[in-house]
């Protein structure tokens, strides 16, 4: 008997292996589905990525301390890392195709969203088609999310326009002072003066925001260059103080809302910002190495996709007036998304697949 117990839990650990494999297998498959073949991804910037877009999902519902903690960083960290991972533009024609580059990839996205969102609004709530096409339009060309008299509320779509324009001015700026060391002062000022700006007037494509996330992607291209990331003592001691200066802020109850320009302390919340970025990439490091984490890449790896599909949830227009407990809201909204969201993954992934076989 014992030894046909031990023949079966054999069968039983076998079959369980297989079936972890194929799982295994089967998310590999879609990730390499949702990248370019000549793209090399870090895999802890995917994680810290998918850590910093689940928590937007849930810090749009939450509240409280939970709020302000996510608030500290999360947005920030998009731009910190895409500073880290940018190829450095050395001639004006290079400049050139990175904002044809950009206005394809992204501007034309954003717009494509701000419209599906309009679309949304007019099916359950019918108005007259020039009021809707009014409001689309300012839309675009306001790219703000906020409570502004006259302005129109696009949604978590100011990211889009922030980062186009950011990038633009920091490819920019890079080329016209070639040493990162002097080009940071500028960058400092241009997010000073974003900043001053933004607290009497809200600019066209959020371009007040954009010169703050020039500042934050050159913080990242710094942290490249200077091979920050390397498992030294510098970058644990470095690590450490930022998680203490972090904590403490939180608890102080600051933090950055890029959205609508709320930069209380302008500085120190800036500087949270940074080091809230650093703590999580820290740990994302660590989540790589374990298997019950790993897969979690997969949302930093398509994190645009998860922000349209939250963008366009349909949530405030029409099912998120019927939750009214906060906690109940953030795990229903989030299981929506990436319910979705895999939906998504899924087809795309069998789509790719039919074309290869």
């Amino acid at each position: 008997m014992n030894g046909v117990n031990y023949k079966m839990q054999t069968k039983s650990s076998q079959s369980d292996h297989i079936s972890q494999n194929r799982i295994t297998n089967f998310l590999n498959s879609i990730n390499q589905s949702m990248t370019e073949p000549s793209t090399k991804r870090i895999a802890w910037i995917d994680m810290a990525k998918a850590i910093a877009i689940l928590l937007m999902v849930i810090g749009h519902e939450a509240s409280g301390n939970i709020y302000t903690w996510i608030f500290s960083f999360h947005m920030p960290l998009f731009f910190i890392l895409s500073g880290y991972t940018a190829r450095r533009v050395d001639t004006w024609s290079g400049f050139r195709k990175i904002i044809s580059k950009l206005f394809k990839r992204i501007w034309i996205l954003a717009t494509l969203m701000i419209i599906l969102l309009a679309i949304e609004n007019y099916l359950f709530y019918p108005a007259q088609i020039a009021d809707v096409i009014k409001v689309t339009v300012m839309g675009i060309f306001w790219g703000s999310n906020g409570a502004r008299p006259g302005l129109n509320n696009v949604g978590v779509i100011w990211f889009l326009f922030a980062y186009f324009w950011a990038r633009i001015i920091f490819d920019m700026g890079r080329l016209i002072i070639k040493d990162d060391r002097y080009n940071g002062v500028m960058f400092a000022i241009l997010a000073y003066a974003g900043y001053l700006i933004s607290q009497k007037i809200w600019l066209p494509q959020a371009l007040d925001i954009a010169l703050v996330a020039a500042f934050f992607i050159w913080v990242g291209a710094v942290l490249r260059s200077y091979h920050f990331f390397s498992n030294s003592k510098i970058e644990f001691l470095t690590v450490f103080a930022a998680l203490v200066f972090w904590l403490w802020c939180v608890q102080s109850g600051l933090h950055i809302e890029l959205a609508i320009r709320s930069y209380p302390n302008f500085v120190i919340t800036i500087v949270e910002a940074i080091a809230g970025t650093l703590v999580v990439c820290y740990l994302s490091r660590g989540l790589m190495s374990t298997a019950l984490t790993s897969w979690l890449v997969i949302f930093g790896r398509n994190s645009i996709i998860l922000l349209c599909i939250h963008h366009l949830d349909l949530y405030w227009v029409f099912w998120g007036g019927l939750i009214h407990s906060s906690w109940r809201a953030m795990l229903l909204r989030l299981v929506v998304d990436v319910l979705v969201m895999t939906l998504v993954l899924v087809v795309k992934y069998l789509i790719s697949y039919k074309k290869h076989v």
